[in-house]
């Protein structure tokens, strides 16, 4: 898994935590975030699997495929945005740790 830690320390949407001696170790908390982006791989193959296809909302009328299509495009970007979280926070924690 490749993080791109110059996205991850140059993003200033999201509030990193302060890696420091009275807080959680940077190498913990950061393996913590890669465990996770690893689960939501997992979750991504899984979703990928799910069979969608038109067949299964023609007799809905002639708008529901096209609002189907744009709510599960809605639900991957959202998946997307829990990767990038996920990757920004994990690259700072072990780049707070060098």
């Amino acid at each position: 898994m490749n993080i791109d830690t110059t996205v991850a320390l140059n993003n200033p949407k999201i509030q990193l935590p302060l890696i420091h001696m009275n807080g959680n170790d940077g190498t913990k908390l950061g393996r913590e975030y890669f465990d996770a982006i690893i689960v939501l791989g997992k979750f991504e193959d899984e979703f990928s699997n799910i069979e969608f296809h038109q067949r299964d909302y023609y007799p809905l009328g002639d708008q529901s495929w096209n609002l189907a299509r744009t709510q599960r495009q809605e639900v991957k970007k959202k998946i997307a945005d829990i990767r990038e979280y996920l990757e920004i926070h994990a690259a700072h924690c072990f780049e707070s740790t060098r």
